[in-house]
């Protein structure tokens, strides 16, 4: 273990911008109110009144889905599963390269954030879908909220070769950035443990992972036995006691204690679980874990107490899965699936036939229920769950 005391810049916080992007969309919705006035009926999402803003009623729950080469996001009603509205980025003002990747809710749903590693942006829209702020910062990836505090954490994108070895901490209700130094290369992982004390991360080319004290920012390293495992994500358990983290090249999922000593994860188990393994997440109760594998088009599912794998889903829709959420009741499974060459990591590639997807799945049986199609690439998701 190495620690580190506090090295830290100003990133650059670009929210109010005078963007031509912006003015073009305070000019499409003077437009748009304008027709509006001049129509009899209030249009809703999608339709010919070319209406931007969406607000979900208080009891949906609902998915945002990173569609990341289209450059869209998607919103799921998980209860009919039905996409209700779609975010056009280029509407917006982003290029069509903007490559939304990673999405995280507010916990009452009144915000959520997107990072979009070809804008090198994190964007924060509100709960009428509309933007609100956004964070100037290089190849953002992976973001997690502090779960009592302002803070949002973010890290840097698998497709960036040599990012800066820092990460973010976004303060959520201004919008302005600081950049911590981590000390390693390719800090992609990125997860807030429960109490909200510390963050971790870990590096997709060395076998080592950080963790910060967000009171402070102080950084240890820590290195994890084994082969070389370039570590894609983190989850932690709903007690908080563990932290599941996913191999990418050793195909591992790899557990760690955090009751013993926080600062200092520790490694207690690794499972077999496939080549590629990606973003882990533990079941709501904990007694779980599942882990998308892309190699071989599979979510894994594995008890947390023993190790042993209980079940390999795989079927319609399930290609180059990425990751996984719940619904809020825990039964039904949402797997983003990428439809895309394995080996394609984060960045754009040639299409390896069809749209990628969103696939429903009980979770009880492993049966799948529904495949939404939705385009290019689809990644990251998030939830807003209705109060």
């Amino acid at each position: 273990m190495i620690d580190f005391a506090l090295q830290r810049g100003r990133g650059g916080s670009r929210w109010p911008r005078p963007a031509a992007g912006a003015l073009l969309l305070a000019l499409l919705m003077v437009f748009t109110t304008a027709c509006a006035s001049a129509s009899t009926a209030g249009a809703g999402p999608g339709s010919e009144s070319g209406e931007t803003s969406f607000r979900a009623s208080p009891d949906q729950n609902l998915l945002y889905v990173c569609v990341q080469d289209e450059a869209q996001i998607a919103v799921i009603d998980m209860d009919t599963r039905e996409v209700v509205h779609t975010i056009d980025l280029m509407e917006l003002g982003y290029s069509e390269r903007a490559q939304p990747h990673h999405v995280v809710v507010e916990p009452d749903g009144s915000a959520f954030y997107v990072s979009l590693i070809g804008a090198d942006r994190v964007v924060k829209f509100d709960a009428d879908h509309q933007v609100v702020g956004e964070v100037e910062m290089e190849t953002p990836g992976m973001l997690s909220l502090h779960p009592s505090g302002d803070l949002l954490l973010v890290s840097r994108s698998m497709s960036a070769v040599s990012p800066p070895q820092r990460i973010g901490l976004i303060t959520r209700s201004t919008m302005e950035v600081e950049e911590l130094d981590i000390f390693f290369n390719q800090p992609h992982a990125m997860v807030v443990g429960r109490s909200g004390e510390f963050a971790y991360t870990a590096s997709l080319s060395v076998n080592q992972l950080a963790s910060v004290n967000l009171a402070s920012e102080r950084v240890e390293l820590v290195d994890i036995d084994g082969p070389n495992h370039a570590m894609v994500q983190f989850a932690v358990s709903p007690d908080g006691s563990l932290m599941a983290g996913s191999g990418e090249m050793s195909g591992q999922l790899l557990l760690f204690d955090l009751s013993e000593n926080p600062a200092e994860p520790s490694l207690v188990n690794s499972v077999e679980v496939g080549h590629m393994a990606f973003d882990p997440v533990f079941s709501p109760d904990g007694s779980r874990i599942w882990v998308p594998v892309r190699h071989t088009d599979e979510v894994v599912v594995v008890d947390t107490e023993s190790g042993e794998i209980l079940q390999r889903i795989s079927g319609d829709g399930i290609d180059a899965p990425h990751q996984v959420l719940f619904s809020p009741d825990g039964s039904t499974a949402f797997i983003s699936n990428n439809n895309k060459n394995p080996h394609a990591m984060h960045g754009p590639v040639e299409d390896d036939g069809g749209d990628g997807a969103v696939v429903v799945v009980d979770v009880e049986s492993g049966e799948i229920q529904r495949v939404l199609r939705l385009g290019r690439n689809v990644t990251g998701i998030g939830t807003r769950n209705a109060p």
